[in-house]
């Protein structure tokens, strides 16, 4: 694998490989395809993994690496011979894997220096495969040099490299890079199979986080390790707009403002979440919803919140969460949100 200088974000800050096919939840068509290509020497010189964040993608195109560098040439690692084991120390020396890298307060991005590394390395000879695999994960996040330079080295790749690109953003991929690889879509994971993988490692509350994932094993695993809170303020926030004091929304907007990002986008989430739950609770009783759970509390807004009101909310929702991605005061933003949404559930 390659040395901690080709790879910005170390590998030691993502999960551990997995060993084969069996660690990979859902996805039967996508496995069976990716298997075929494989035991049959069919693969392209390049590959993009494309759905949601947290489905599965890495973590396949993990153990499709593992399949195509394993000595046994079958359709999955045998886990024995040393190139499996190698790979699972990670220091494979045909196996190359670059991610987005944060400097200072600047976004994550994937830049030019990373990508000419294992460029470089993709130009030599394979030194104990029969060809070396180059996994660039987050592709979308790829600035404008980095990205012309790949491009470069799609258009004429070499005959012994296989290129693995993931992304949870299709649209944001350069169209010249996304039409010289093959495109492998993944759905989402079925509720039901969250759930039971939950279920398996013994965690509480699978349903309802399960539900919450919207159909992203890897969110999943988050929620089950930050646990419900946040939830439960966003639902506390939803339950109570209407009665809530300026003075109240005033101290609520510092909190959020004071919260990273990540969890300002989550709270938001979790909130748009709820005012769909409420759509769907107004035409069907009984239908599935995100925040099942809560489904008592959730009735019992739907006098109050007639379907416009809903509306309103939804869109100054969404219009935070785009603000929120910008250099805004996130305290600011979120005061002038929950003045404009109290005001929209009173009207």
């Amino acid at each position: 694998m390659a040395k901690a200088k080709e790879i910005p974000a170390a590998a030691e800050e993502r999960e551990p490989f997995p060993r084969d096919w069996s660690d990979i939840r859902g996805h039967a068509a996508v496995i069976a395809r990716l298997r075929h290509l494989a035991v049959n020497g069919r693969l392209p010189h390049a590959l993009m993994l494309t759905g949601t964040e947290g489905v599965g993608k890495r973590r396949t195109a993990h153990v499709l690496a593992r399949t195509l560098l394993c000595t046994a040439g079958g359709d999955a690692p045998c886990g024995h011979c040393d190139s499996c084991r190698t790979m699972a120390a990670g220091v494979h020396p045909d196996y190359f894997e670059v991610s987005p890298e944060s400097r200072g307060k600047s976004a994550a991005m994937i830049r030019a220096d990373a990508v000419r590394d294992i460029l470089i390395a993709a130009s030599e000879s394979p030194r104990s495969a029969d060809r070396r695999i180059i996994l660039i994960d987050d592709v979308h996040c790829m600035n404008e040099v980095a990205a012309n330079r790949l491009l470069k080295t799609l258009e004429e790749p070499p005959a012994t490299v296989l290129f693995l690109l993931v992304t949870s953003a299709w649209d944001a991929v350069l169209p010249t890079i996304r039409s010289r690889a093959v495109r492998i879509a993944f759905g989402t994971v079925p509720r039901a199979e969250i759930a039971a993988e939950l279920q398996g490692r013994g965690i509480e509350a699978a349903e309802t986080i399960a539900a919450l994932a919207d159909g992203s094993i890897g969110r999943a695993e988050r929620l089950a390790a930050e646990g419900l809170s946040l939830r439960d303020d966003a639902l506390a926030f939803l339950t109570s707009l209407s009665a809530l004091r300026v003075e109240a929304l005033w101290t609520r907007a510092e909190e959020l403002g004071a919260r990273p990002y990540e969890e300002r986008s989550a709270w938001l989430g979790y909130l748009q979440m709820a005012l769909r739950d409420l759509l769907v609770l107004r035409e069907d009783a009984g239908a599935e919803l995100y925040h099942g759970d809560r489904r008592a509390d959730l009735t019992s807004l739907l006098s109050a919140m007639p379907r416009p009101r809903v509306l309103a909310l939804m869109e100054e929702a969404g219009t935070l969460l785009r603000r929120l991605g910008a250099n805004v005061n996130p305290a600011l933003q979120a005061e002038a949100f929950f003045l404009r949404a109290r005001q929209a559930a009173q009207d």
